[in-house]
């Protein structure tokens, strides 16, 4: 038998799991998109179980489907690569660079982004974190992005256009990138506009497509389960446990 983690099951139970949307999880997106006014805006967001785009996983955080976010995504890639390798899986936030875009169909959609968060000129794109797609006739997509519990604006320097096609190792929760030349990885971005990311199916950083209602049928949306506060607390505490008990070994060595 190979090497077990000896551990009580309520600490086992709070480590974070990622697996694929699941067919009732699907169902309840269905049902969210049907509350859309314009025949346009649900077009977009009738995306089917297999399949994604940066809408369909706004919602689904939305309506209580937390899905993984790009540090999580990330390191799903570094420590378990073959879960996401043949598919593209997108995150839950998108990267605005400029307050309009060189693509007319992003161009409403990005204008309409800054405004909210009140930004006229970028000297380094941002990350825009809980959004929410909301009806609006006059995008190309009959949607725009609102702000939803978790609306968060970070900027984000290390995806500026002068990074496109570096190797890196991996994304930090602050969105800096360590970046390296035998990187296994590379970062591609744009120089203007409004893009979603995604991991592609190479596990490659895409912060550069332009067309934001793209679905294909190797898209998962992967979806992140973690413990409840009860449980991440014993996990505190039997790693703080762990830990002392590493420390007391060495003093016990050092004496």
């Amino acid at each position: 038998m190979e090497e077990v983690i000896v551990a009580p099951r309520e600490i086992r139970e709070a480590l974070p799991r990622a697996r694929f949307l699941n067919e009732e999880e699907q169902a309840r997106y269905e049902e969210a998109v049907k509350r859309f006014n314009s025949k346009k805006a649900r077009d977009n967001l009738s995306v089917p179980r297999n399949g994604s785009n940066i809408f369909k996983v706004s919602l689904l955080n939305h309506i209580g489907i937390p899905t993984a976010t790009l540090q999580e995504l990330d390191l799903i890639a570094r420590e378990v690569p073959e879960f996401l390798e043949g598919h593209y899986e997108d995150a839950p936030a998108v990267i605005l660079a400029s307050s309009g875009d060189s693509y007319g169909s992003n161009d409403y959609v990005a204008k309409s982004l800054a405004g909210l968060i009140g930004r006229e000129s970028f000297s380094n794109p941002v990350i825009v974190e809980g959004i929410v797609p909301e009806d609006d006739d006059s995008s190309f997509y009959g949607l725009r992005f609102g702000k939803g519990e978790k609306f968060r604006v970070i900027e984000a320097p290390d995806f500026s256009h002068r990074n496109n096609g570096r190797r890196f190792s991996r994304i930090n929760p602050d969105y800096s990138i360590e970046f390296e030349d035998k990187g296994s990885r590379t970062l591609y971005t744009r120089d203007n506009g409004l893009s979603g990311l995604y991991l592609y199916r190479d596990l490659y950083l895409f912060a550069i497509d332009g067309v934001l209602d793209n679905s294909y049928a190797n898209g998962r949306v992967v979806v992140m389960k973690t413990g409840e506060a009860g449980s991440q607390n014993l996990l505190n505490d039997y790693i703080k446990t762990l830990l002392n008990d590493y420390i007391k070994t060495l003093k016990e060595k050092e004496d």
